[in-house]
């Protein structure tokens, strides 16, 4: 079943405006996901609106916020993920609206720069940032909680095998370098096991093409 694009988004506001009460940096939270919306306006593979991506990193995180060492830059960081990497949008652009420490932090979590894939990227610089490792997991959680039904055969297997192989390995990196974390790790751990147990069942009845 898909969730409520509307109802993940009303919530996400409330819950923001709700926090920032207290807190006001969380204005800037809400500005990430203002700005993370207006690029991501089209609609991903399935028919869900594209931002529901960002709105299910962002409200799985939130589950865990009392382990959270950086909330509000870890959910800064779940709405932009994708801006750099996929939108195009400058580090500058970045670095202008939400800050240096963000910038780096994004830069970390993308493959390619206006276009431009990176040769030298890979997992590690990434899940040795304790706010970027938990934002990566929570990506690729998302990811393989809905590409069922989407994805084909091969692109599904790569995905199962990329996120056991290497995925894995990091998160158990990324769980000694932050223990102030762990149940956060803990977790996702957990999503990421179930979901290839069932990804694995499934493709075991599918067929290449």
């Amino acid at each position: 079943m898909t969730p409520n694009f509307e109802k993940l988004l009303v919530s996400a506001r409330y819950w923001l405006l709700g926090m920032a009460q207290n807190d006001p940096s969380y204005l800037k939270v809400l500005e990430a996901l203002e700005f993370s919306r207006t690029k991501h306006n089209g609609v991903r593979n399935g028919g869900a609106p594209e931002f529901i991506h960002q709105l299910g990193i962002f409200h799985n995180l939130r589950t865990m916020h009392n382990h959270l060492s950086n909330p509000t830059t870890v959910y800064i960081l779940a709405f932009t993920h994708d801006t750099v990497e996929d939108k195009n949008v400058p580090l500058a652009e970045i670095e202008s609206r939400f800050g240096t420490e963000i910038a780096a932090k994004l830069d970390l979590l993308s493959k390619e720069v206006l276009g431009i894939k990176k040769v030298n990227y890979s997992l590690e610089p990434a899940f040795a940032d304790i706010d970027a490792s938990v934002v990566k997991l929570a990506d690729r959680i998302n990811n393989v909680s809905s590409m069922v039904g989407v994805f084909k055969k091969p692109r599904l297997t790569r995905y199962f095998n990329e996120t056991k192989d290497e995925f894995f390995p990091h998160l158990k990196m990324a769980r000694r370098l932050f223990p102030s974390q762990e149940p956060v790790y803990e977790n996702f751990k957990l999503q990421l096991v179930n979901q290839l147990l069932l990804i694995e069942n499934i493709l075991q009845g599918m067929t290449d093409d």
